[in-house]
C-alpha cells in the first residue's frame, strides 16, 4: 500500500482494460502466497462468480487473470501460458516454515557445498537470509554442509526458526546516504550500518521503493541529458569532419596546381622576389593590389587566386618547397580526419546504447486525502487556528454563506480586490493569529500586484457582514456590506511557501505560521518574476534544501503546479 503511486499512462493497455472489465466492482476476498514460492493469488468475489489474479514474481514476472475454475482468461505475458487452459502452479519446493530439524540435517549432510549455498538454494532461503542465519548461528558460512556437527546443525536450525519468526523492527539500511536494503527486522550482517526505523514494514517498503523509483527516474532524466550531449557532440564532430575533408582536398589540389602551372607560378615567385628586394613591402602592396588575382601582400609573402584557389607564396622558398608545404597540410588534415571518423563511430555507438535503454520509469506522486478547506486559499496560524480565503468571487460568497460561523472573524483589505478571509473560531484566537490572518488577507490581495509592501486590513464579527446592500445601492458578486465598527491593522506583505512532510502537503501564507509547520520553506516578497517562473524556482529550491533521504518526497509534493496555488497575485522574488 503506497503513498507514492507511479503516474498512470495516458492510455490504459488492453490488458488493463480487460482487468477493469472483469474486476470492477468486485470485492477482494483473500490474498495468499502459494506455498513458499514467489507466487501471489488474489481472490475476487463477484455477483456472477469468482475471479482470480495470479502474480508470478519470478523470472520476468507475469500477471494472469483466471476464472472460477482456475482457467486462464488472459495473461499479461503469453510465455508458457495459454488462454482457456487450467492454470498450474509451479512445482512445490522445500518450505523452510514447515521444515523439521531432521529435514535440515538430511539436506545439509547430503551436500558438500558451502553451508550458505545449501541454505540459499535447497532450503529456498536466498542468499541474504542464508548469510544472516550463518551469522546468527556463529557458523563459518564457507564450511561444507556435510562437515557440520549435530550441534552446529541444531544452531543453524534454531537461527533459521528465529529469523522466520522475528520480532518486527522494520528498517531501511543506509550506507553513505544511500538506501541499500529494507527489512522487517534487524539483521546482524548490517549491524555496523546506519538504519532508519518505521512503525510498519509496509511504510518501510513504501519509502524504500518510492525512493528507488525516484532515483531511477532521475537517472533516466540524466540519460536523456546524456543523449542531448551525445547528439550535440556528434553534430560538432560531423561539422569538423566536413571541414577536414574540405581542407585535405583543397591543400592537395593546391599542391597539384603548383606543378600543373609551374611556369606561371615561377614567374610570380621571381617577380615578387625582385619587387620585395627593390621596393619596400608598402610599395609592393600598393602596386600589386591593382592586379585582380592578387589577394594579399605582407612581408615576404603574397597570396594569389588561381583557378578559384588561394595560394600563399613565400618568396623566400622554392616552388617545390611551397608545393610540399601544401601536401604536408593535406596529409595532417587527412590524419585528423581518420581520428575523427573513429571518434564519430564511438559517439554513434554510445548514442545507440543510450537510446536503447528502456524508458519504463514513470515519475511518482504523493497521494493523500485532501481536507475540505484545501479547495480554498488556506493556512493554519501559529496557534493552530484555520484561516480560509476565496480564490474568486464565487468562493468568497460560498465561504460567507456556508462556512462562516458565529465564533469566527471576517477579514478584508481596506482597498478593493482581495479575498474574503475567515478565521475559524477567530474570536477565541490570540492576537498573533489575528495578525497572521490579516497578513494572509493582504498577501493574496491586489496590494501585492500593485507592489505595495504594506497595507491596511480590517476585521469584523460575522453579524456585521451583510450579503446585500442598502436600498438603492449595488453590490458586485462576492462583495459584502459591513455595518458597525471595523478593527484596523497595518501589516507587511511577506509570504512563505513550504513543505509539511508530516502531512505531505505544500503550505503558503504568513512567514511566522509557515516556518512553524514546514520542514523546508522559501520566503518571497514582491519582485520581478512571473508566477510560472517563480513556481519552478521555488520548487527547485525546496528540493535542493531537503535531506537526501527526503528529496524524492519533497520533489513529489512540491511540484510547480502545487506551488502555484499558494503564490500571491502578481510578480515575486525569493528572499
Amino acid at each position: 500500500i503506497t503513498r507514492f503511486p507511479r503516474e498512470s499512462p495516458k492510455l490504459p493497455t488492453s490488458f488493463a482494460m480487460l482487468l477493469r472489465k472483469h474486476l470492477e466492482g468486485a470485492r477482494i476476498k483473500s490474498i495468499e502466497q502459494h506455498d513458499f514460492d514467489r507466487v501471489v493469488r488474489i481472490e475476487f468475489e463477484r455477483r456472477d462468480g469468482v475471479r482470480y489474479v495470479i502474480a508470478e514474481l519470478f523470472s520476468k514476472g507475469n500477471v494472469i487473470l483466471l476464472d472460477s475454475d482456475m482457467k486462464v482468461i488472459m495473461p499479461l505475458r503469453h510465455e508458457g501460458v495459454k488462454p482457456g487452459e487450467r492454470y498450474e502452479f509451479p512445482a512445490s519446493r522445500v518450505n523452510p516454515l514447515d521444515m523439521s530439524k531432521e529435514d535440515m540435517l538430511k539436506i545439509l549432510r547430503e551436500d558438500e557445498r558451502e553451508v550458505v549455498k545449501v541454505l540459499a538454494t535447497k532450503c529456498g532461503l536466498g542468499g541474504l537470509m542464508a548469510e544472516e542465519i550463518c551469522k546468527r548461528a556463529g557458523i563459518d558460512k564457507k564450511k561444507p554442509g556435510s562437515e557440520l556437527s549435530d550441534e552446529e546443525v541444531e544452531m543453524v536450525y534454531g537461527a533459521m526458526k528465529d529469523l522466520l519468526n522475528p520480532v518486527l523492527k522494520p528498517n531501511i539500511v543506509v550506507k553513505d546516504g544511500k538506501y541499500i536494503d529494507v527489512l522487517p527486522t534487524e539483521f546482524r550482517i548490517y549491524e555496523d550500518f546506519e538504519k532508519r526505523y518505521f512503525e510498519s514494514f509496509n511504510e518501510a517498503l513504501d519509502e524504500f521503493y518510492s525512493r528507488v523509483i525516484a532515483e531511477m527516474a532521475e537517472r533516466e532524466e540524466e540519460e536523456r541529458e546524456e543523449i542531448k550531449k551525445l547528439r550535440k557532440r556528434l553534430e560538432m564532430q560531423l561539422q569538423a569532419k566536413e571541414r577536414f575533408e574540405k581542407e585535405a582536398e583543397v591543400f592537395r589540389r593546391i599542391g597539384d596546381l603548383i606543378y600543373e602551372k609551374y611556369g606561371f607560378f615561377e614567374k610570380i615567385l621571381k617577380a615578387f622576389r625582385e619587387a620585395f628586394e627593390r621596393y619596400g613591402v608598402e610599395e609592393v602592396r600598393r602596386r600589386a593590389m591593382r592586379l585582380k588575382f592578387v589577394k594579399e601582400v605582407r612581408e615576404g609573402v603574397v597570396k594569389v587566386n588561381v583557378d578559384g584557389y588561394e595560394v600563399e607564396i613565400d618568396v623566400g622558398k622554392e616552388l617545390h618547397e611551397i608545393a610540399d608545404k601544401y601536401y604536408e597540410r593535406a596529409k595532417k588534415a587527412k590524419e585528423k580526419l581518420e581520428g575523427l571518423e573513429r571518434a564519430i563511430e564511438k559517439t554513434k555507438r554510445e548514442l545507440e546504447e543510450a537510446k536503447s535503454v528502456k524508458r519504463v520509469v514513470p515519475s511518482i506522486r504523493v497521494v493523500r486525502k485532501r481536507e475540505w478547506y484545501e479547495r480554498f486559499r488556506w493556512f493554519i496560524t501559529s496557534d493552530g487556528f484555520l484561516a480560509i480565503g476565496g480564490r474568486n468571487a464565487q468562493m468568497n460568497e460560498e465561504i460567507v454563506s456556508k462556512y462562516m460561523e458565529e465564533r469566527d472573524l471576517f477579514f478584508h483589505t481596506q482597498t478593493p480586490g482581495g479575498p474574503v478571509v475567515v478565521l475559524k473560531r477567530g474570536q477565541e484566537a490570540p492576537e498573533g493569529s489575528i495578525m497572521e490572518a490579516a497578513q494572509f488577507a493582504a498577501i493574496y490581495s491586489s496590494l501585492w500586484k500593485e507592489g505595495r509592501f504594506s497595507g491596511e486590513v480590517y476585521y469584523v464579527t460575522p453579524d456585521q457582514v451583510r450579503r446585500s446592500a442598502g436600498a438603492g445601492e449595488y453590490l458586485p458578486r462576492g462583495s459584502f456590506y459591513i455595518v458597525g465598527k471595523r478593527n484596523y491593522l497595518t501589516v507587511e506583505l511577506s509570504c512563505c511557501i513550504g513543505v509539511d512532510l508530516k502531512n505531505l502537503r505544500v503550505m503558503g501564507g504568513p512567514p511566522s505560521a509557515i516556518k512553524k509547520y514546514c520542514d523546508y520553506y522559501v520566503e518571497i516578497t514582491i519582485g520581478d518574476k512571473e508566477q510560472n517562473e517563480i513556481s519552478v524556482e521555488i520548487s527547485s529550491k525546496l528540493v535542493e534544501m531537503a535531506k537526501e533521504e527526503e528529496r524524492h518526497i519533497v520533489r513529489s509534493i512540491a511540484r510547480p503546479d502545487e506551488i502555484m496555488k499558494f503564490l500571491p497575485p502578481g510578480r515575486s522574488r525569493i528572499v
